[in-house]
């Protein structure tokens, strides 16, 4: 979830296709929902706070943008704004904050250079088999229904009726599990999928 308190046309939509949700207002955020990044108006004087999310500043010309970023700001940008530009510093912002390599078993991935290795082996996956292993692996050992793959990987509240789960967990399978002995992504009717240490 990104939280912005500045309106930006297209911005919800170019930050969807990336993966994230964007909510406005200091407040919008629903409990227990991870903030991934926060949009903010630059002011003069403003504090920055430190810590693991990432501030991102609308300034109002160079100069305020240049004392953003001497400020603290994790970045900052001024008009005109394009949203996909917007959405794609957001995305490197929020990969940066989260830089630490995930390792689950056999398996490492790299969030900020969007890479996978199984026991020392690149992988190379399509970026929605990574986001749903990025997914998987952050959950090890817990179930995720096709519901909760939709919404939160697919970013779909409507179910589509296809089999576009079923279809990249089994692409996903002959990438990480089928070259090595033992798999790593497990379902059960009824639960849905999950990723295992192995």
């Amino acid at each position: 979830m990104i939280l912005s308190e500045v309106e930006i046309p297209q911005l919800d939509c170019a930050v969807r296709a990336r993966g994230y949700a964007l909510a406005h207002g200091a407040s919008a955020a629903p409990v227990g929902t991870e903030v991934a990044a926060i949009l903010c108006r630059w002011q003069a004087g403003r504090a920055v706070r430190a810590g693991s999310v990432p501030h991102i500043m609308l300034a109002a010309n160079r100069t305020e943008l240049l004392v953003a970023l001497d400020s603290g700001a994790a970045d900052a940008i001024a008009p005109p704004v394009d949203a996909d530009e917007l959405a794609a510093r957001l995305d490197l912002r929020i990969r940066a904050a989260g830089r630490a390599a995930l390792v689950v078993g056999p398996v490492t991935i790299d969030p900020l250079a969007r890479t996978v290795a199984r026991e020392g082996v690149p992988i190379a996956l399509v970026p929605r088999e990574f986001t749903l292993l990025r997914y998987l692996a952050e959950r090890a050992g817990q179930f995720a229904t096709r519901r909760e793959l939709l919404d939160q990987v697919w970013r779909l509240r409507l179910d589509p009726g296809t089999n576009v789960v079923a279809v990249h967990v089994s692409n996903l399978r002959a990438k990480i599990d089928r070259p090595f002995a033992v798999p790593l992504i497990q379902s059960r009717r009824g639960l849905g999928y999950r990723f295992v240490a192995g």
